[in-house]
C-alpha cells in the first residue's frame, strides 16, 4: 500500500537521529559544544526528525518537505560535523529525494453512490438498439440529428 512516503520519511528521521548522536557516540562533546555551531548542529538534527514524522503525517506537502529535507541535509556538511560524519548527510537526502519523488497511488472512489437506473445498457448496446428501432419504423439512420423544417 502507498498511503504515505513511509521511507522518505524513515531515512529523513534517522538521518536527525545520526545527527544529533553523533557526538555523543564519538565522545566529541566537548568539542561539539565548545564551537560557535553547537546550536545549529542540534536545530538542523531536531528539524530533521520533525520534518522526518511530518513527511508520514502530511503526504500532501511531501514535495514542500523533501525539498526542505535536502536543504537542510546540504547545510549539515558545514554546520553539523561534515553532515553527522556524512552518514546523516546522505540519509537526509536520500529521504529527501525519496519524499519529493513519491507519488501516492489512486484509489478508486468509493463515496459514488451507483446508478440508480435498474438496468444500464452500454452505449454501444443503446446505439444499436437505437438503429434497430429506426430501422423497423422506415426512419433512416443518420449521424447528424435534424430538426423539423430542416432539409
Amino acid at each position: 500500500m502507498r498511503s504515505r512516503p513511509f521511507w522518505g520519511g524513515l531515512f529523513t528521521l534517522l538521518a536527525g537521529v545520526e545527527q544529533i548522536t553523533a557526538p555523543f557516540t564519538l565522545r566529541g562533546l566537548p568539542l561539539v559544544i565548545q564551537s560557535p555551531q553547537a546550536g545549529l548542529t542540534s536545530v538542523i538534527a531536531i528539524t530533521m526528525i520533525i520534518l522526518g514524522v511530518l513527511l508520514w503525517l502530511q503526504p500532501a506537502q511531501r514535495v514542500f518537505l523533501g525539498v526542505v529535507a535536502i536543504l537542510l541535509s546540504i547545510a549539515s556538511i558545514v554546520y553539523a560535523n561534515m553532515g553527522g560524519f556524512l552518514l546523516g548527510m546522505l540519509l537526509g537526502l536520500l529521504g529527501g529525494a525519496l519524499s519529493a519523488a513519491w507519488a501516492p497511488t489512486h484509489r478508486p472512489d468509493r463515496s459514488l453512490k451507483p446508478s440508480t437506473d435498474p438496468s444500464p445498457e452500454p452505449s454501444s448496446e443503446r446505439s444499436a438498439s437505437a438503429i434497430a428501432d429506426h430501422h423497423r419504423h422506415g426512419v433512416p439512420h443518420s449521424s447528424r440529428s435534424t430538426t423539423p423544417g430542416e432539409t
